[in-house]
C-alpha cells in the first residue's frame, strides 16, 4: 500500500512540475546564408610570368606503374589458376565416380556368380508381372482392404 502512495506522489509531482515550469524554450531556427568566397583572378592582379628554371636536367622520364593494370593482371592470373584448379578437381571427381561405378559393377557380377544367388529367381518383366498377378489372387479380397482403389 505504501508503494502505491509513493508512486501516486511521484506522478502528481511530475504532472504539476510540467504545468508550473511549462515547456523548454527552443531557439528559433537559423536561416542559411551564403558563404562569402573570393573571386579568382580579381584580387591576384591577373596572370604572372613563370621565370626560366636553371640547372635542371634536360629530360626526365619517370616510370610509373598503373595500379589498376597490375591489379587486373594479378586478377587474371588468379582466375586462370582457379579455373585450372577447378578443372583438376572436376577430373578427379569424374575419375572417382568412374572407379566407384567399376567397383559396383564388379561387386554385382561377383555377387551374381556366387552360389547363394544361384538359387534365387531372376527378376525380369515377365516374372514381375507374374508376381503382381499372384499377389492379387493370393492377397486379401478387395472388399476387405482398408483403402479401396476407386
Amino acid at each position: 500500500m505504501e508503494f502505491l502512495v509513493v508512486v501516486g506522489i511521484l506522478i502528481a509531482i511530475s504532472v504539476l512540475d510540467d504545468r508550473v515550469r511549462g515547456k523548454k524554450k527552443v531557439p528559433p531556427p537559423t536561416v542559411p546564408q551564403e558563404i562569402p568566397r573570393q573571386r579568382r583572378g580579381a584580387q591576384k592582379g591577373g596572370a604572372f610570368e613563370i621565370p626560366p628554371m636553371r640547372g635542371i636536367p634536360g629530360r626526365i622520364e619517370i616510370g610509373t606503374v598503373d595500379p589498376t593494370e597490375a591489379e587486373r593482371a594479378l586478377r587474371e592470373k588468379w582466375e586462370t589458376e582457379r579455373r585450372a584448379a577447378e578443372k583438376a578437381a572436376a577430373a578427379h571427381r569424374h575419375a572417382e565416380k568412374q572407379r566407384a561405378v567399376q567397383e559396383r559393377r564388379a561387386e554385382m557380377l561377383s555377387a551374381a556368380a556366387s552360389p547363394a544367388m544361384q538359387g534365387l529367381p531372376q527378376w525380369t518383366p515377365q516374372t514381375m508381372q507374374q508376381a503382381v498377378v499372384m499377389a492379387e489372387i493370393l492377397g486379401k479380397p478387395r472388399a476387405l482392404r482398408r483403402f479401396p482403389q476407386r
